[in-house]
């Protein structure tokens, strides 16, 4: 540590206390979280830099020497298995003159060696060098500096937080390892990745992804498979509802007799920054697909038959995943600029399924591909929008837009903690 306390090295700047404190509640934020500067620095210093973010899959790193590298603004760090076998994660800094270790975005190395001068770490992040007699410092004093990284049932959280502990995360890592399990990430593999850029500030996008009211117009691949739509049209005429909970009821029936958590077609949080909960999928339908077929032939690590709902988890700031019996798709966000994202979609499978036997791109990707794609003409589109000068904040839906003033309440108590 350099001895300077974080809130000193980041301060919430006086104009952005302002615009948290002017913020009306049950509406969007004022133009400037999506344009400023100094916004767009807060988010990287208080929200990204502090809270837990998902880097990657713990399959990623099967093998002692395995690494991926996750850059979010300056950061810069280096996921691996070491020759224990444990997962660790640290800053892709030498503690020499702070050149980068590892340029590349994954790989294996015996040990880490940092290009500059050589100096070489071990897997668990100490040096090799004796540095006592020349650079007059105990090699031990000289480890790479290491990452809060936790394992949730095989997605990797990490806290970059240097100064002050991360916030509180245990209640969600514990929920979603019990109810990831039966999908076995660690048994799965990456069928194929894609990675999107899109020109819209990164709140704008994850503000979509926590309302449907979009959906009707928008997305008529996804809504043949999910029942978001109908869910909020049950809670806006009453008269729908009775039918709604039939449908959950006949589906919470067929969870227990496979031995999984019970879930309903809701889409709240589970927790203040977290959800991870199991809905439906459409009935006649075995997954989340265009025509209800399954996309991959071979169901996912340890779930027995078809038709086990979707496993929905979101983790703010960064993560969503939708987990179904036979894949999962993913998506994993990284601010670049206040109006540019960058957002890495996954798709999942089980790790024994074959692609051109199970399973081939041009069926399993299309539903995902396509929402994606939609999602993203939707941020841009928005993005256009409130950069004008005559952008003023509109309210909320308190029914089908009550999720997204949900995820501001977090982020402006976030920021200004």
């Amino acid at each position: 540590m350099d001895g300077t306390p974080l809130k000193a090295r980041h301060p919430v700047a006086p104009e952005i206390s302002r615009l948290v404190a002017e913020h009306r509640p049950g509406g969007p934020l004022e133009r400037d979280f999506y344009l400023a500067s100094e916004v767009f620095a807060a988010d990287l210093a208080r929200i990204f830099h502090r809270h837990w973010v998902f880097a990657g899959y713990a399959f990623q790193v099967p093998r002692p020497g395995d690494f991926f590298t996750y850059k979010v603004g300056s950061e810069s760090i280096i996921v691996l298995r070491d020759r224990a076998g444990v997962i660790r994660a640290f800053h892709n800094v030498c503690r020499h003159r702070g050149s980068r270790i590892c340029k590349t975005e994954q790989g294996n190395a015996h040990r880490l060696v940092c290009p500059y001068h050589r100096w070489t770490y071990e897997l668990d992040g100490s040096l090799v060098l004796d540095t006592a007699r020349e650079f007059g410092v105990d090699k031990a004093e000289l480890s790479l500096r290491p990452v809060a990284i936790e394992d949730a049932a095989g997605l990797l959280f990490v806290s970059l937080s240097l100064d002050e502990a991360p916030p509180d995360f245990s209640e969600a890592l514990a929920t979603i390892r019990r109810k990831m399990k039966p999908h076995a990430l660690e048994r799965a593999k990456i069928a194929h990745q894609i990675d999107y850029v899109v020109k819209a500030n990164w709140k704008l996008v994850f503000e979509n992804n926590r309302e449907c009211y979009h959906c009707p117009p928008n997305h008529k691949e996804y809504n043949t498979a999910a029942y978001d739509v109908q869910r909020d049209m049950a809670m806006l005429d009453p008269s729908l509802q009775p039918g709604m909970d039939a449908i959950v009821a006949r589906a919470n029936a067929r969870f227990r007799t496979l031995g999984l958590d019970e879930g309903d077609a809701m889409s709240t949080m589970t927790g203040v920054s977290w959800r991870c909960h199991r809905t439906p999928v459409m009935e006649g339908f075995v997954t989340q697909s265009m025509d209800g077929k399954p996309l991959c032939n071979r169901l996912m690590g340890g779930i027995k038959e078809w038709d086990s709902g979707t496993l929905r988890t979101t983790v703010f700031p960064n993560f969503w995943q939708h987990t179904n019996c036979d894949y999962a798709a993913a998506a994993r966000l990284t601010p670049i600029a206040p109006d540019e994202t960058h957002v890495r979609g996954y798709w999942l499978v089980d790790a024994e399924a074959v692609e051109g036997k199970d399973y081939t791109l041009d069926r399993l990707l299309p539903i995902w591909d396509l929402t994606n794609k939609q999602d993203w003409t939707i941020c841009e589109d928005q993005q256009a929008g409130v950069s004008s000068r005559a952008y003023l904040p509109g309210p909320y839906s308190r029914i089908r837009e009550r999720n997204v003033a949900h995820f501001l309440d977090w982020y402006l108590s976030e920021l200004s903690a």
